[in-house]
């Protein structure tokens, strides 16, 4: 047994990323994990954007091959301390699995408090993109690692990702157009149906695909100017429970209407939630909107 085990769609032409409602959170996963003592095993057809399914067993069956080999902790890159949990994906496909919000237990997810029905895309090394209630088992697998026979993940995500319509570069290909400006207008019926805003919250390893449309995303400074990593983890996930709730409120401000009426309502002023945080200065270039997030000293 590993160790500490405990008991969503945006429609447009735009692409899949387009299937849920509001705004786009996207999320990176957590190399903190809560390993599920039971559930049912791994149903890659079952996980949200089947048309991912090819590339996810892929890389899938890449990873069980390595969990094997003598060489796993050089490949994944990891410590001694986790070669348990790394021997153990030999079994991957058996494990058992659990909503990805109650896998994930990073800093970024504990801020976050997930739960089920929120909408979110989690991007990883292992599932390409998935939702936080799609059932997956732990496992360990970064995104800067190289599989042999797929390669650097991030090039074979970022590949994947554009032939089934994540991301600009799809927007691109479609429209023919490299200019935020072309591509908006020249979907101009698509948007005035479907939101059109993504915030951000993705580490860099993790942002194989770039967004189109309006763009938001977060960075935090010490005191002295300083980019802090950890604290930003836990500010990104402060960032996305707020705007989830700001999500729900604006829902409950709304009883009764059906989904296909409230698609239309207002968008979520990103601006305020992030003003929420503290002192936040934001820098907008074009279509992009870049957070800073400043802390004070304590």
């Amino acid at each position: 047994m590993i160790p500490s085990p405990q008991s969503f769609s945006f429609p447009s032409a735009i692409g899949p990323a387009d299937r849920m409602f509001g705004v786009r959170i996207l999320l990176p996963p957590s190399e903190g994990k809560t390993w599920p003592d039971s559930g049912p095993a791994l149903e890659l057809r079952g996980l949200s954007f089947p048309e991912l399914t090819d590339a996810r067993r892929r890389v899938l069956e890449a990873l069980i091959d390595v969990s094997g080999r003598d060489d796993a902790a050089g490949i994944l890159k990891v410590g001694k301390r986790v070669m348990p949990e790394v021997l153990a994906q030999r079994e991957l496909r058996d494990m058992p699995c659990a909503p990805a919000y109650q896998v994930y237990t990073g800093v970024l997810f504990q801020a976050a408090r997930l739960h089920g029905g929120n909408e979110v895309m989690i991007f990883s090394g292992l599932f390409g993109v998935t939702t936080a209630e799609d059932l997956i088992p732990a496992y360990r697998l970064s995104m800067n690692t190289s599989l042999p026979g797929i390669g650097s993940l991030k090039t074979f995500w970022r590949r994947e990702l554009t032939k089934a319509g994540f991301g600009r570069a799809n927007c691109v290909a479609k429209h023919g157009t490299t200019t935020d400006a072309a591509i908006d207008d020249s979907m101009e019926v698509a948007v005035e149906t479907a939101p059109n805003t993504t915030v951000d919250m993705r580490s860099g390893a993790y942002q194989v695909t770039t967004p189109h449309g309006q763009w938001w995303d977060l960075r935090v400074l010490d005191s002295h100017g300083k980019m802090v990593t950890h604290a930003a983890k836990h500010y990104r996930g402060l960032m996305t429970r707020a705007l989830l709730d700001a999500r729900h409120e604006s829902q409950e401000g709304h009883p009764g209407v059906s989904a296909d009426i409230r698609e239309h309502e207002e968008p979520i002023d990103v601006a305020r939630v992030a003003r929420s945080l503290g002192n936040v200065e934001i820098v907008n270039d074009g279509l992009r909107h870049h957070i800073t997030l400043r802390l004070q000293e304590s």
